[in-house]
């Protein structure tokens, strides 16, 4: 367990975690997630990554957005839960593509999945076409997209992914456009593991 934790809300960050917001599409009660830690929405993160997220919101807000966090830390008993739920929703490979049991790097309380809000609208910029599956969430899926709305999501994954590179964070193992591991010392050193 993560020894120290804070809530995003008290430095001013946006977010609402995904599983609490969506826990019906995955099969998933709010006493399950009590079980595992989830209480609500709110996104618990180390406090040591908080100056990271705030500068990529501040760059954000440049142009009218904010970062917005879908999840933080994760328990480990969160990660089997999902993993089970994911499974009887979309089978075991599309669940052990998407899903890293053997990291569980959101035990760490260091690792984000992040998308872009929109101030203006005051809604989730969409970084994915609805009905492009699960494939759509792995970087480069809209690299040769033809038309426009799949260029768009290019170009909005890439600009993310640039902005939170910049502050020490790598991309996952997964290789999803939306999931960060804060490793500065492997961003100073040219590592990364994925």
């Amino acid at each position: 367990m993560q020894n120290k934790l804070v809530p995003i809300s008290e430095f001013g960050l946006l977010g609402s975690s995904f599983y609490w917001d969506r826990h019906e599409d995955y099969g998933l009660t709010k006493a399950e997630l009590a079980g595992v830690g989830v209480a609500g929405k709110e996104i618990y993160v180390s406090p040591e990554i908080i100056p990271s997220l705030t500068k990529v919101d501040n760059e954000l807000q440049k142009r009218g957005w904010r970062l917005y966090l879908r999840e933080g830390y994760r328990s480990e008993g969160m990660y089997k839960l999902l993993y089970k739920k994911r499974i009887a929703k979309f089978g075991q490979e599309i669940t052990d593509k998407l899903l890293n049991m053997k990291n569980m790097p959101h035990t760490s309380g260091k690792a984000v999945d992040v998308s872009i809000w929109d101030e203006h609208s005051d809604s989730e910029i969409r970084l994915c076409k609805t009905g492009d599956g699960p494939e759509s969430l792995i970087r480069g899926f809209y690299d040769e997209s033809d038309d426009v709305e799949g260029q768009r999501c290019h170009e909005l994954q890439e600009y993310l992914i640039s902005l939170m590179l910049k502050q020490g964070f790598q991309l996952g193992i997964k290789n999803e456009f939306f999931h960060f591991n804060y490793r500065p010392e492997e961003w100073l050193s040219g590592e990364t593991d994925g």
